[in-house]
């Protein structure tokens, strides 16, 4: 995730929120040239797809090299690095992914720099979920010590200290019996603002994102290896050629025998995406069905049984996993629906907002009043916060 980094350095020294210790960082970075020819080049893209001689355009660049200047001379005693490389780092993220920008069907020709004060915050989402038993009973789960819940047909359950659980499977000799009965299902939930890991009696590691479930056996029999989903989740399943691993969700199948693949599927949205890191996912809906490689996409709608197959950005796809937030063309509903479930918040639009969609990089570490600012830098979209709920105003 260096790039990713990179850029959310570069973010928030355009912010001026940048710490001395994360300005060093950057400028280490930079001092390395190993991003040279991608700033470079993408620099030129950028600024050849917006068009060099649109007002906006020119406007932006104009505030930019005069806070890059005051920035940079500010820190000419400890520093000996040229300008042009921080404006070119700079120019780069503002343009492409690092800092958010807007796309309207109306662009302002300048750039507001007065954006509304959020003077109340709140707090990223955390490890915490809770895991309901056959019997109906329910295990608060969170960040605290390691523990072992209990011990169930086939091996026992310890809750580690980092916010994984993990099913521990007994050896097939001692336990014969229980191998062979009925199969054991536990739930997993994530609540709005939780996010937990499991690592599943075949070796096969999940982890899932906010206001998600996953239904699965306490140990694995059969012919296959059957979960059902909900929500979001990134599976790293163990290799097992006799024993296909199969994810069930609202509408949709993924057979895998071992891989690396996040699956998003929200009861609240109309897309149910299957995206491949490595090896190969057969997706199955209703009689259809598709095998997709890695880079590759499979989106089904709820109303269509037709599966759409597109090659995406897989940093993109996994960057919740990772601790971010990546906005690639994304329009604002979208997003605060995405940040409502990190933050366990809600949110109401006031006003019309227009057709805007953002490009950049956030982490979901912040507290979201970080986040809302780098919105709010477009200029034309602004944020208060009740409580628990946000506004969004234009």
């Amino acid at each position: 995730m260096n790039r990713t980094r990179f850029h959310i350095l570069l973010q928030y020294f355009k912010e001026d929120v940048i710490s001395e210790e994360e300005w060093r960082e950057l400028l280490g970075m930079v001092k390395t040239g190993r991003y040279d020819d991608q700033l470079e080049d993408d620099l030129l893209i950028s600024l050849d797809s917006i068009g060099k001689k649109n007002k906006w355009t020119e406007d932006i660049e104009r505030e930019m090299w005069l806070g890059i200047q005051t920035k940079i001379q500010g820190q000419s005693k400890n520093t000996n690095y040229r300008i042009w490389i921080a404006a070119a780092a700079v120019l780069l993220v503002m343009l492409t992914a690092g800092l958010l920008f807007f796309k309207a069907e109306h662009l302002s020709s300048s750039l507001k720099t007065n954006t509304a004060r959020i003077e109340a915050d709140i707090l990223p989402g955390g490890n915490k979920a809770v895991l309901t038993l056959p019997d109906g009973k329910r295990v608060v789960l969170t960040d605290s010590t390691i523990k072992q819940l209990a011990n169930q047909a086939g091996g026992s359950i310890t809750k580690a200290g980092n916010g994984i659980l993990v099913y521990n499977m007994t050896s097939l000799a001692g336990n014969a019996g229980a191998i062979t009965g009925k199969e054991i299902f536990n739930t997993i939930s994530t609540p709005r603002g939780g996010q937990y890991q499991v690592i599943l009696a075949d070796g096969t590691h999940v982890w899932l994102n906010a206001a998600s479930s996953l239904k699965f056996p306490a140990s694995f029999k059969g012919k296959t290896r059957l979960v059902e989903l909900t929500g979001e989740a990134y599976f790293e399943v163990a290799k097992n050629k006799q024993m296909p691993f199969i994810v069930h969700t609202q509408n949709q199948e993924v057979e895998v025998l071992g891989t690396h693949f996040n699956i998003s599927s929200y009861d609240d949205e109309k897309v149910t995406k299957t995206t491949l890191l490595e090896g190969s996912v057969k997706v199955i809906a209703q009689a259809n069905q598709k095998v997709i490689k890695p880079g590759e996409q499979a989106q089904i709608n709820r109303n269509v049984a037709a599966i759409k197959v597109l090659p995406v950005s897989i940093e993109e796809a996994i960057a919740w996993k990772n601790g971010y937030f990546v906005f690639n063309d994304e329009k604002l509903e979208s997003i605060m629906q995405r940040v409502s479930r990190w933050y366990d918040i809600d949110y109401e639009f006031q006003g019309q907002q227009g057709n805007l969609s953002f490009l950049g990089v956030v982490e979901r570490s912040k507290n979201i009043s970080s986040l809302l600012k780098v919105l709010e830098s477009t200029g034309n979209v602004h944020f208060k916060i009740e409580g628990r709920k946000i506004i969004v105003m234009p």
